[in-house]
């Protein structure tokens, strides 16, 4: 069972911003295919008995639409807020979702989509955005698929993750290429990890994919047959949780913008 990776403003000089957006993406070419289930195991590990009291914990993904909050981590700026501020990382957006549904995580990175079907099956509150922000997903087929535009989609497998961003994106671009959306077969391998391993491997046609984990697979000669960057990317709350702590809630926003703003820093030779 795979546990999430957890990082305080405590820790942030042991955790650097490779190890949550690049480090795990660079597990993709190496994933045995049958070493994890899609489902369930990040949430399951982050229980009542982990929750640490005055805590405010955000659900991030290995993407690159996380790396904002990270390097904010990383740099001391939630260091202003009364509670102290935590990174959970999961592989997978249910595993996301389920934590953030039962209240172990009180923020969480998700797309205009999920946000809109969470709203539909949450109780006792209504799920708001705090941040928009440009969401990269892309579309890839095996290197050894014979599938070199949309075009050739039809009656192809391309993993997903349902209720998404990721769906719709699959949707229109069948409807692009002027193909019915149905047309599209879609396993729903939820594990992004997993789902670019399984590409690497041709186990289907193709894949949608975030970044970094596109253009790692494109490396390893997955072709990039379609790309979305649209501001769908979606940083919510509860409603309970954003009345209880409106004015941490502010800061983590300033501080997400602060660094989405910074230009990226030259290495050191």
């Amino acid at each position: 069972m795979r546990k999430t990776t957890l990082i305080s403003t405590k820790e942030r000089r042991h955790i650097l911003l490779p190890a949550l957006i690049i480090g795990l993406g660079a597990v993709v070419a190496f994933m045995p295919t049958t070493s994890c289930s899609t489902q369930g195991s990040d949430a399951d590990s982050l229980t009542a008995d982990t929750i640490v009291q005055n805590t405010f914990r955000i659900a991030v993904l290995p993407t690159t639409e996380s790396a904002p909050l990270a390097a904010a981590l990383q740099h001391g700026l939630f260091d202003s807020t009364d509670m102290e501020v935590r990174l959970d990382t999961f592989l997978s957006a249910m595993d996301a979702d389920t934590a953030f549904i039962r209240g172990w995580v009180q923020m969480m990175v998700t797309d205009t989509f999920r946000m809109a079907y969470l709203n539909t099956i949450i109780q006792g509150a209504t799920i708001h955005s705090v941040i928009t922000d440009t969401l990269h997903l892309s579309m890839l087929t095996t290197k050894s698929s014979r599938i070199k535009s949309t075009q050739s989609l039809k009656d192809k497998i391309v993993a997903v993750t349902r209720n998404s961003a990721i769906d719709r994106f699959a949707d229109r671009t069948m409807e692009r290429a002027h193909l019915k959306p149905e047309g599209l077969n879609r396993p729903q391998i939820n594990d992004i990890t997993l789902r670019a391993s399984m590409l690497n491997l041709a186990q289907y046609d193709g894949a949608i994919l975030p970044e970094p984990f596109a253009t790692q697979c494109e490396e390893q000669g997955a072709r990039r047959i379609a790309v979305m960057q649209e501001p769908q990317m979606r940083v919510v709350v509860k409603s309970t949780d954003e009345r209880k702590h409106k004015a941490d809630i502010q800061k983590i926003v300033d501080a997400y913008w602060q660094e989405r703003n910074t230009p990226p820093q030259p290495s050191k030779p």
